[in-house]
């Protein structure tokens, strides 16, 4: 085991056994620095996608809102984050909002009256956490500590009866200590009652903080290792699919490629090969354990060399001995690339050679030593054995097949998309945007980000559509439409057609559509506000 240290920003860290996906973090033994300044601006850029509480697309917004600089705001946005500070409104603003508004100084702080301030300068006068309630209780009213605890119980439980009770202890215990009138106790009482609704337990927001930065941290520090984890326990996903194809559009937008599926690896689920991340063979969909099982076992019963092997080679010694469905998946995503020949060129080939009874095929084996390619290969089968007219006939076919094919054996990027996004669950080596004409543009998705441009031009594939209806504006109940666009650099979550936009372009707005869109950023910056939008010219 060796230990590192960065020297930067003081960061340490262990690699066990030198192995990449073995990364242990002990923040009491290693000295994790928790003011990690690449840290925490990987988090105040909202780039949470994997980690711990902040993966949702709410997580990502508040985070690049709130900009957590330490773990207490960091505890404090993983509890804002939830139902009930969002829903808990307070002069036309929720709980979450007011403490982010206050945190970024856009609010000014007030405690109300100045006992309670001890118990509430942590989260800018904002009652978020259980156990300020808990010290309110002592601080104000004298209660003990099981007092405050039967309190937090009843605040948790959402228990009104106890409340009730605790209230009259509550009063009576203000005006022995004097700190306030008991109008101020009755209103501080209040917010209490209403805290029942959202506030949260904070050693468990702490904890949670504690392992989002530590997730955070891994992905500021070893993206790499970080992206081929997270795609190894994909699976473990309500939506292995959604969850793969999410992470790697955020590897892309961190300049990390993710390389379709390699056989020459034969590895079974993600793996870092020379600082390479590569799906596994079993998250090519049709490819699973027992396929893999009897590729390995292939492999070493006849001691292939994938360095060496010919098309031929690998078509008949392998290709051939697994069945149709994984053959054509594996062949489909990439996983036999380093053939340099078409992927249609391939499943061409194979749906050839799958035509040949066994003895045939024994033939071309072996005498695959003298021919180039398939062509040859059943030449000299039509020539050299001996077959009956009939199959004769049907061999003299295929060779005419060969020779004049049905179709072109080029790979056109719709074509690689689809694929790829049928056999691994997202596009790996193009987008469908690759094959249009896009010159107009003058942004992608990924330059999107950064963009100061006034008039934003962009054309990217419909990842997801989601229509709404207004509450509010000039028609309520008007329909309105939420995009994510994508396109080989990245993804745009946040792309809006309000109704007057999306009546008008709703014809084009369907799933997996490529569209160029017109339009500039909110004043915000978090979403983009489309004005025109029309399908781009191949």
């Amino acid at each position: 085991m060796e230990k590192y240290k960065f020297a930067d920003c003081g960061c340490s860290f262990r690699v066990l056994n030198k192995k990449p996906l073995r990364i242990d973090f002990d923040p009491i033994h290693d000295e994790i620095n928790f003011n990690c300044s690449r840290t925490w601006d990987l988090l105040s850029e909202g780039n949470t996608k994997g980690c711990f509480q902040l993966e949702s697309r709410l997580g990502k917004s508040m985070a690049k809102k709130l900009k957590p600089e330490n773990v207490e705001q960091l505890s404090a946005l993983i509890s804002i984050l939830r139902p009930g500070c969002l829903e808990a409104i307070r002069d036309g603003k929720s709980v979450s909002n007011h403490y982010i508004d206050k945190k970024n100084g856009d609010e000014s702080v007030d405690y109300y009256h100045p006992a309670l301030e001890d118990c509430l300068k942590t989260t800018y006068g904002e009652m978020i956490y259980q156990e300020q309630a808990m010290n309110i209780a002592k601080q104000i009213a004298g209660f003990n500590l099981q007092e405050a605890d039967n309190l937090r119980k009843a605040i948790g439980k959402k228990k009104p009866e106890e409340m009730a009770k605790l209230k009259k202890k509550f009063i009576a215990g203000a005006d022995k200590l004097k700190m306030v009138n008991k109008d101020e106790a009755e209103e501080i009482f209040g917010w209490i009652e209403k805290s029942q609704r959202y506030s949260f337990n904070k050693s468990h927001a702490v904890s949670y903080a504690y392992n989002a930065y530590l997730s955070a941290y891994t992905k500021a520090h070893f993206p790499k290792t970080f992206f081929a984890s997270y795609l190894r326990f994909a699976k473990d996903k309500i939506d292995p699919k959604a969850e793969i194809k999410a992470l790697i559009q955020n590897a892309t937008e961190m300049d990390i490629n993710v390389a379709v599926p390699d056989i020459r690896n034969m590895n079974a689920l993600f793996i870092m090969r020379n600082e390479q991340i590569y799906f596994g063979l079993t998250d090519i969909k049709g490819f699973g354990n027992s396929v893999f099982n009897k590729l390995t076992s292939l492999v070493s019963e006849k001691q292939i060399d994938f360095d060496k092997i010919t098309w031929c080679e690998l078509l008949f010694h392998v290709l051939l001995n697994i069945n149709s469905t994984a053959a054509k998946a594996l062949i489909t995503s990439g996983g036999v690339d380093f053939i340099k020949n078409t992927r249609t060129s391939m499943l061409f080939d194979y749906s050839i050679a799958s035509e040949l009874t066994k003895k045939e095929t024994e033939f071309v084996i072996n005498n695959m030593a003298s021919c180039k390619n398939l062509y040859e290969c059943i030449y000299k089968l039509y020539h050299e054995h001996k077959i009956t007219s009939r199959r004769k006939d049907k061999v003299l076919g295929l060779l005419t097949t060969i020779e004049n094919p049905p179709y072109a054996l080029e790979d056109s990027p719709e074509w690689l998309s689809d694929a790829e996004e049928t056999s691994l669950g997202c596009s790996i080596t193009c987008s469908k945007v690759d094959m249009y004409d896009v010159t107009m543009t003058n942004c992608n998705c990924k330059d999107y980000k950064n963009t100061m441009l006034n008039e934003i031009i962009l054309c990217g594939e419909i990842s997801s559509l989601s229509v709404t209806k207004t509450k509010s504006g000039k028609n309520p109940g008007s329909e309105m439409a939420f995009v994510s666009l994508s396109d080989s650099f990245g993804v745009i979550d946040s792309v809006i057609f309000f109704p007057e936009a999306y009546k008008q372009y709703r014809n084009v707005l369907f799933d997996n559509n490529v569209i160029i869109v017109k339009g500039n950023k909110s004043k915000n910056g978090d979403s983009f506000i489309v004005q025109k939008a029309f399908i781009p010219k191949t």
